[in-house]
């Protein structure tokens, strides 16, 4: 069965975080999609660190050389069978209803081409800032506030 959302997690030596973003796909409230990391030639443990879930809807890809976030993202586009694209970078988390109302907005408005988030940065320190997406203008695009 094919995905809905595809969700495409480029990473570069980033095993010492890439876990906390992949289970905070897993923990979404909507559950129809597939993980797809691209790692783009790390020299850590990120591989074993992301074979170490054991769940069929994630799929590893590893660059046999450093070719840059973009190219990653484009390998993990290329990969993607679900009728969404969603990125999440390796250092990044998501809150669990995410997706469910992402899903819900494209499903809901018409002629709606891409959602996108503010999002919360969160200080070690526990320094909390909202940072607010920037107007991208048209129908087609809409905002979805999701903290």
């Amino acid at each position: 069965m094919i995905a809905t959302v595809s969700v495409i997690i480029p990473t570069y030596n980033r095993g010492h975080l890439v876990d906390r973003a992949i289970l905070s796909v897993l923990d979404q409230t909507y559950q129809d999609f597939e993980i797809i990391v691209v790692d783009d030639d790390s020299k850590d443990h990120t591989e074993e660190v992301v074979k170490s879930f054991n769940d069929p809807r994630i799929c590893y890809i590893r660059h046999a050389r450093n070719l840059g976030g973009s190219a990653a993202r484009n390998t993990g586009i290329r990969a993607a069978k679900g009728k969404y694209i969603a990125f999440l970078d390796s250092d990044d988390e998501w809150l669990p209803t995410k997706l469910e109302e992402q899903i819900r907005v494209f499903h809901n408005e018409q002629n709606c081409g891409v959602v996108y988030t503010d999002l919360l940065r969160i200080y070690s320190d526990g320094r909390i800032e909202l940072h607010k997406g920037k107007h991208l203008g048209g129908m087609d695009i809409k905002r979805l506030i999701n903290y």
